[in-house]
């Protein structure tokens, strides 16, 4: 009995536990189902990833979204807010993808795509909760953008005698280059880049502020030996790689004003070998004793005395100084009471008569400088002879003069005395009031032509010189009359006659570029089939012209190569339809290294005797097929046949329809 009622109450203990057990198992279960949907990781709701911008269409973005459920069974995803569907879902694995098909993920302008943004709705399929997790994905950017100048070029003056170190453009603050990529990728800084093709440019300008683009002088500029240098700026990116920066360059081209710092200088100047400094100048006048001054005033000094500023470009004009002239010291010391010198106009004056018994020579220091503040002061001597009584004019040694000057001869070439153009055409004029052994001082004019030809100012023997090209086919010859003068007297007019010699300077020319010509079977050798003719507008053997033929004659053909008539070869029977392309040079009879020549072309085609072709038809039959039920009239076939003479053609029935059913027009 005892041992029945331990039995029943283990089994009551038992059933207890068991149903304890039972209610904890299935509050378990339940509290399990209600986890699906949720992120198995920590940290933020939001997952977070970045991508490279232009990355490939498949790129994975996230490799699993750890989302707690089987998708399929416990869980099912879907993907929300997918603008512009940039993202696939690969639910079974959690998976998102790049779609990027047919375009490119840029997070440059003007696609400005730097986020995406989407939501995975994950529904509980157990409980019906929903649970949104958002996805964002951040677009690096990459440096794949080329830094742009807005402008092809810039441009900037600077005057010579900016200082060194002064800032000369900042137009690259404004205007400068842009990058359109992101951060260090688009911002940009500035260098000075080699030019190998200006090497003066290289060493020129700084780039003072490299991000600023702003450009400092580095030398210090001279108008006189450079007006222009080619200066070329890189921008570049600042990719925190080097190797990955990209480039751009731009030219800023630097014109140098003009400055004032160089004074004066008398003319005419010539220069001193390969300097900008001028040989020594002395201005020369003569004039006679004992004579009243304003038979004399102004005097007529050789050359003329002018001094010209060597800073010939200072912009504005009106900045350029003017000249001012003083005589600064002479001898003998009495001077002062003899002359006097414009300082505005250089003009010289006697004041009063001089006695050749007193003075024979006055020798002059002559100052010009600026009238600006800045005189920069030139000198040079100024020499002036005492003449006895002036009683005699000037004359030529010769009433005419003949010259020679070549059409091919450069400015500045001197005229010749002979048509071989070996000696210089001397022109001599002398004054008995003055030593033959010294010059005169005369001043010879021309009368015409002073564009063209010029003479040269002073010296006992004078020469021509050519100042303008001149061209024999236009004038052969030129005529003008020179005069001498003292300043008192004037000689008696002379003649100068200057012949243009002929250059070889003008080509044979055909009239035609090429000429088409047809002969007949029945022209016999000798028999003319083109005349030719080429006109060279040069004189003598220069101007005369000889053919040949130089290719494409076959022997069938000669040439006069006098005359330029093309004939029909000796012994030559000609053969209908051949053709000929005959090549012919016209030269002229210049010496081999100066020749000249053209070139034409004739096509020969070779016809039967006139009306010797017959006419031909296309085809020699013609096949048609006529219904019962045509009508009267009806047009059955066109027939159309050529002749090669181009001769009338006419057209008849010959045979076939006896009974004239058909009609055939004649023409």
């Amino acid at each position: 009995m005892r041992q029945g009622w331990c039995l029943i109450r283990w089994l009551g203990t038992g059933m207890t536990i068991l149903s304890l057990l039972t209610h904890s198992w299935g509050q378990d279960t339940e509290d399990w189902q209600y986890e699906d949907c949720k992120l198995s990781r920590p940290g933020p709701p939001a997952t977070i990833v970045t991508i490279d911008e232009e990355s490939p269409n498949g790129t994975v973005l996230v490799e699993n979204m750890q989302i707690k459920g089987i998708p399929g069974r416990t869980i099912s995803l879907t993907l929300l807010e997918n603008y512009d569907y940039w993202v696939i879902l690969d639910a079974a694995r959690q998976r998102l993808f790049l779609n990027s098909t047919g375009r490119v993920l840029d997070r440059d302008p003007p696609n400005y795509i730097t986020t995406i943004v989407v939501q995975i709705q994950c529904t509980n399929e157990n409980v019906g909760t929903v649970i949104y997790h958002e996805v964002r994905i951040v677009v690096r950017d990459k440096n794949d953008n080329t830094p742009r100048f807005q402008r092809p070029s810039y441009y900037v003056a600077v005057n010579e005698l900016t200082p060194v170190g002064t800032t000369i453009f900042t137009g690259f603050a404004n205007n400068g280059a842009t990058d359109i990529d992101d951060g260090p990728n688009g911002h940009i800084e500035y260098s000075i880049q080699y030019n190998p093709n200006d090497l003066e440019s290289n060493g020129t300008v700084n780039v003072a502020n490299t991000l600023s683009g702003q450009i400092t002088l580095a030398e210090r500029l001279n108008y006189e030996e450079r007006t222009r240098y080619l200066i070329i700026v890189q921008a570049n990116d600042r990719a925190p790689y080097p190797p990955n920066r990209r480039t751009a360059t731009t030219t800023l081209t630097l014109d140098v004003l003009d400055g004032d710092n160089l004074g004066p200088m008398f003319l005419p100047c010539v220069l001193v070998n390969n300097t900008r400094d001028c040989n020594p100048l002395t201005y020369r006048v003569a004039i006679p004793e004992l004579t009243e001054p304003n038979k004399l005033n102004p005097l007529n000094v050789t050359p003329p005395i002018r001094a010209v500023d060597m800073d010939k470009n200072i912009q504005p004009p009106s900045d350029r100084p003017g000249i001012l002239y003083y005589i600064l010291v002479g001898h003998p010391a009495t001077y002062p009471e003899y002359f006097t010198l414009n300082k505005t106009t250089a003009e010289l004056r006697v004041l009063k008569p001089i006695s050749r018994d007193f003075y024979q020579k006055f020798t002059l220091t002559i100052k010009a400088e600026q009238d600006n503040g800045h005189p920069l002061p030139t000198y040079t001597d100024l020499i002036i002879e005492i003449l006895d009584e002036n009683n005699q004019a000037p004359y030529f040694q010769f009433s005419t003069y003949q010259g020679y000057v070549s059409e091919s001869a450069p400015v500045g070439t001197t005229i010749s005395a002979s048509a071989n153009l070996t000696a210089p055409l001397g022109i001599i004029a002398l004054d008995n009031d003055i030593e033959e052994t010294k010059d005169p001082m005369v001043k010879i004019t021309m009368d015409d032509y002073t564009a063209i030809f010029g003479l040269t100012p002073t010296g006992i023997i004078r020469h021509l010189k050519l100042l303008k090209p001149v061209d024999r086919e236009t004038q052969m010859a030129y005529t003008f009359m020179m005069v001498a003068s003292d300043g008192v007297q004037q000689s008696t007019p002379v003649t100068v006659n200057i012949v243009v010699v002929d250059a070889n300077d003008n080509t044979p020319t055909f009239g035609e570029v090429s000429y088409n010509v047809e002969v007949f079977t029945d022209m016999q050798p000798g028999e003319t089939v083109l005349q030719l003719t080429a006109v060279d507008a040069d004189e003598g053997r220069n101007g005369l012209v000889t053919y040949e033929i130089l290719a494409g004659a076959l022997g069938d053909f000669v040439i006069s190569n006098r005359t330029g008539r093309i004939t029909i070869a000796p012994g030559v029977t000609l053969i209908v339809g051949r053709s000929y392309a005959l090549t012919v040079k016209a030269s002229d009879n210049a010496p081999e290294t100066e020749r000249r020549s053209s070139i034409t072309t004739v096509y020969i085609e070779v016809l039967p005797p006139n009306n010797q072709s017959p006419p031909r038809f296309p085809l020699m039959t013609y096949s048609l097929e006529v219904s019962e039920a045509m009508r009267i009239g009806a047009i059955l076939l066109n027939l159309q046949a050529t002749d090669r003479e181009n001769d009338p053609i006419t057209y008849r029935i010959v045979s076939g329809d006896s009974q004239q059913i058909f009609n055939l027009s004649e023409s």
